[in-house]
């Protein structure tokens, strides 16, 4: 089989990827938002900034197969972006970017993505972004904060190589980027909601490293979209001893059907029966365009 085309992301490293936060008007975060885009990711996590509820971080700007958007003024109205927001991507599968070449407001957010090989379609619209950086190969394994005015934040980690092995086998789902928002509760326990991407949850290490410090488990975003693929003993075991607040909620950004098939729920079942699961094409069948995780 013929090896298809992959090309380097071009853009310039981020400057100070360490010392900026996004969410330094943000008093506490409130939980993430699971936009219906068909088969894709675009997660916003929901801070309270400015006495009022509202996105404050943007993860991926996705979905292809069986997206709603009927127009490309739908993906402005669905799915807001307000001007110099960071837009951060996960990773760069089409259907984790590729509403932002439908709409407008998302090409004027500031873009912070992973330097991966990718398709050259990826390659181009990264190039006819005004404000886009790479997270510097240095930053690649450790966990980064982003914090609020409070005691709430969002951990993330670029979680492999450029061009290392990954990159060269052209995996970029374990060479990109994975988040974790974390909330302070009323009695001083911490909760957190994973944001994985599509990267299979023993790739990333601040999940474990979270679990260990007695963080509970609010919720997931599955990760590649529920697939029943790149299941390991050490997520299963991860998995079935976190502690949960009394609720946990588990989503699925997929379309219905897809031609991946996904998403594979029984291994969620299987390891968390008194979850409560969600997918984005049930919620659309309910003439809902999102899903809110919250705390």
């Amino acid at each position: 089989m013929a090896q298809r085309l992959r090309k380097p992301i071009a853009s310039p490293d981020a400057v100070a990827v360490s010392g900026t936060s996004p969410l330094a008007a943000v008093s506490q975060l409130a939980g993430v938002r699971i936009f219906d885009v068909g088969q894709g990711d675009a997660i916003a996590v929901l801070g309270n900034a400015y006495r009022e509820r509202r996105p404050v971080l943007q993860l991926d700007y996705g979905g292809r197969e069986r997206n709603p958007f009927a127009l490309h003024t739908d993906v402005d109205d669905r799915m807001p972006v307000a001007s110099g927001d960071v837009l951060m991507l996960s990773h760069w599968d089409e259907d984790h970017w590729c509403s932002a070449s439908k709409g407008s407001s998302a090409r004027d957010a500031s873009w912070l993505v992973p330097r991966q090989l990718t398709s050259p379609r990826a390659v181009l619209f990264s190039a006819s972004l005004d404000d886009i950086h790479c997270i510097p190969e240095q930053f690649v394994g450790q966990t980064l904060r982003y914090a609020t005015q409070g005691d709430d934040y969002v951990l993330w980690q670029k979680i492999g190589y450029f061009p290392g092995a990954f990159a060269k086998a052209e995996d970029c789902n374990r060479s990109g980027v994975a988040l974790a928002v974390v909330h302070r509760g009323v009695e001083g326990e911490e909760e957190a909601i994973l944001l994985p991407g599509d990267a299979p949850f023993d790739a990333v290490s601040m999940f474990s490293w979270l679990a260990g410090r007695g963080v509970k488990l609010r919720g997931i975003v599955a990760f590649h979209h529920g697939a029943g693929t790149h299941w390991s003993d050490a997520t299963r075991d991860l998995l079935r001893n976190w502690t949960t607040p009394g609720r946990l909620d588990v989503v699925f950004s997929c379309s219905q059907p897809s031609s991946y098939h996904h998403p594979d729920e029984d291994q969620y079942r299987a390891l968390l029966p008194d979850a409560n699961f969600q997918r984005t094409a049930t919620a659309r069948a309910q003439s809902m365009v999102q899903i809110d995780l919250l705390f």
